[in-house]
């Protein structure tokens, strides 16, 4: 019963889930791991194998085809964590959401649905949650708020809680920060779900929402209502004078000396106070500080970017979570923003053409990045790039496999040496030889241009385990190439229709 209630509770994409094979602890107390794709669909023994803690463990993509989805999290990555405080910090603000211990140690912070919401609204209630919480630079699930599944798109996964069931370590937590067995955490779950309609309307009791910077950085009215407490003051300081200094570059001053008493827990002292004007007062600061704490951990810079007195052109795009699906003449999938991109390798490695996508496909145009940082910013997405699992007869060497045994057994294979003058293989002490040149003119019919002769000769050579061979028959020396006996099993491929070509 408690599989069953918890597939209900974590459905997700059903055509393919993720699969994650840990390793070695590295210096910051994560475990890595090798994470990937499997394209096929979620069975009943998957959820099984789960929860009766069978590796690998189970991934599930949040966001189904059409878009909404039934759960959402924050991936609090940080390590130790202490979960009763970030707990107690949830239960005060009321929010509805419910924490589980992640498989290295970090949170899952689970926002269950009663029912369906867009994927969109999920995103943009977490991305809130997360900001309230301090935790605005996580990771937030659903990644994206819609797939580009007729292009074979899978999303990305979160790994499930429970892996092990009641003895997992991967478990969840009550209110009061005590952990759960499966069953009562299942129950939990059905006391914290929250209808759409409610969603939308929550509001958390214990922020007094300020009025003011309706036009500047979110993350300052974000500090503004839950209090600036002792530790990054002086940065906040720093922050809200960037803005004072943008509205009101008359009496900028003024505004300062009144935001540290009003919202500081306890005010900056006069002297300190006086030191940020008088340095911003000697040089004109108009960056502001989005990845310096606390400020990192309440930034929305989606949304601070449109704001009249928001980072504006100071604003970078955030692409992220890579994934490669093929091996050969692979599609990338890549998160910009919210929105999800369909592209080749030239567009991953040419910024000119990344920039051309965005706006072909998003009407959006990205930041243009010095070509460094463009190269450092590709470089970290391919370390840590996601795989789609490929099965190999979709590959050009699986269909050239497979080309190559039809050619073979279609017109079958003689046991004459003779009859290599007549075009026919010839089987041989475990062994078919065939003129290359017939084997050429076969691929040209089934329209099979991946690869070039060489490439074809080499894949014979080294991974068929075949090899050349010179024979002469009737007076007539000819060039063989031969392939083992036994083929592969092998699977109906379609004639590629090359009217058609996909443009990406």
């Amino acid at each position: 019963m408690s599989v069953e209630k918890f597939k209900e509770v974590f459905s997700g994409l059903e055509r393919a889930h993720g699969v994650y094979v840990p390793g070695e602890v590295n210096d910051s107390g994560k475990r890595g791991g090798k994470a990937f794709i499997k394209k096929e669909p979620v069975t009943a023994q998957h959820w099984i194998d789960h929860i009766e803690g069978k590796d690998p463990s189970l991934g599930i993509v949040p966001i189904m085809d059409d878009s909404t989805c039934r759960w959402g999290c924050i991936d609090i990555d940080t390590y130790p964590l202490d979960h009763k405080k970030l707990i107690k910090i949830i239960d005060k603000l009321k929010l509805p959401l419910i924490v589980c211990r992640s498989k290295s140690g970090g949170a899952h912070l689970f926002l269950f649905i009663d029912g369906v919401v867009s994927a969109k609204f999920m995103r943009s209630k977490l991305t809130n949650f997360s900001a309230l919480l301090g935790h605005a630079d996580c990771e937030i699930f659903p990644k994206q708020i819609e797939l580009q599944a007729d292009r074979g798109d899978t999303g990305n996964f979160l790994n499930l809680p429970y892996h092990g069931g009641d003895d997992s370590l991967r478990n969840g937590f009550d209110s009061k920060g005590e952990s759960l067995l499966l069953s009562e955490f299942l129950s939990f779950v059905e006391e914290r779900k929250i209808t759409e309609e409610n969603l939308k309307k929550f509001k958390t009791k214990k922020i007094k929402t300020v009025e003011e910077l309706e036009d500047g950085p979110p993350c300052l009215r974000t500090l503004m209502s839950v209090g600036i407490e002792v530790g990054g003051r002086d940065e906040v300081l720093y922050q809200y004078t960037v803005y004072a200094r943008k509205k009101w570059p008359e009496n900028w001053q003024d505004k300062i000396s009144e935001f540290n008493f009003k919202y500081m827990k306890p005010p900056l002292g006069h002297a300190q106070v006086t030191k940020t004007i008088n340095q911003h007062e000697k040089k004109d600061y108009t960056r502001y500080k989005c990845k310096v704490p606390p400020m990192n951990g309440r930034c929305e810079a989606a949304k601070c970017q449109l704001k009249k007195f928001g980072i504006g052109g100071d604003y970078e795009s955030r692409f992220s979570d890579l994934q490669k699906w093929g091996k050969d003449d692979p599609v990338w999938f890549l998160n910009f923003e919210e929105h999800r991109l369909a592209i080749d390798t030239d567009t991953l490695f040419e910024q000119k053409k990344f920039r051309k996508k965005c706006m072909d496909s998003l009407t959006q145009l990205p930041n243009k990045l010095t070509e460094d940082a463009w190269t450092l910013k590709i470089q970290s997405l391919l370390h840590d790039c996601e795989e789609i699992e490929t099965p190999e007869e979709i590959t050009k060497y699986g269909q050239l496999d497979s080309y190559l045994y039809s050619f073979i057994y279609d017109q079958g294979v003689s046991e004459r040496e003779e009859e290599i003058a007549i075009e026919m293989p010839w089987e041989h002490d475990n062994n078919i030889y065939f003129q290359p040149k017939t084997l050429k003119e076969y691929l040209n019919k089934k329209r099979f241009i991946a690869l070039t002769q060489t490439e074809i000769h080499a894949h014979v050579m080294k991974d068929l385990n075949g090899g050349s061979f010179r024979k002469k028959v009737k007076g007539v020396t000819y060039y063989l190439w031969y392939v083992p006996s036994n083929p592969p099993p092998l699977k109906e491929l379609p004639i590629p229709d090359m009217k058609k070509k996909e443009a990406y």
